[in-house]
């Protein structure tokens, strides 16, 4: 449990700094380095979860969400190598829109998607939903001839169960 708990705040720590580095102008990454970077925390965090299976869903929302700032990341610096209209606003300033656009649209889902599976948790409960094991036909010959020992009234569409010898 440690393991991902370490993990993950490393990985949201560095979006977190890419985030706020790229705002300030401090250090703008590529785009390459940037996938690099987003690419390498989804394999550690696959990885460390198939070692220890993780029962924490909170670090799952967290990597989540640390994954939608390395794509807000991602996008922003996209942006910013590929503006071409100086004269209307400078390659830094439209990377800030963006990236401040994006940040306010990722925080946005992120805060739906829980809330819906919250939702859907309320609604269905701690419900099972199972499917009924197939039975093979020589089941089916058993239940029928115990049905038939008890008793019990049946219908069967398409065919008589009365002869023609009456």
């Amino acid at each position: 449990m440690q393991l991902q708990i370490v993990t993950v705040a490393i990985s949201f720590i560095l979006a977190a700094i890419g985030v706020i580095g790229m705002y300030s102008g401090v250090y703008i990454p590529s785009v390459k380095l940037i996938l690099f970077s987003g690419l390498t925390a989804i394999a550690i965090h696959f990885i460390v979860c198939r070692i220890r299976p993780n029962k924490n869903k909170k670090l799952d929302k967290l990597m989540g969400f640390s994954l939608t700032l390395y794509g807000v990341m991602l996008l922003s610096s996209f942006v910013y190598s590929s503006w071409k209209m100086e004269k209307f606003l400078s390659h830094f300033a439209m990377m800030k829109l963006t990236l401040v656009l994006l940040v306010i649209v990722a925080v946005y889902l992120n805060v739906v998607f829980i809330r819906a599976e919250i939702s859907y948790k309320k609604k269905r409960g701690n419900q099972r939903i199972e499917e009924q094991p197939h039975k093979s036909y020589f089941e089916k010959r058993k239940e029928e001839k115990e049905r038939i020992e008890r008793g019990d009234v049946r219908i069967i569409l398409g065919t008589s169960t009365d002869t023609d010898d009456n």
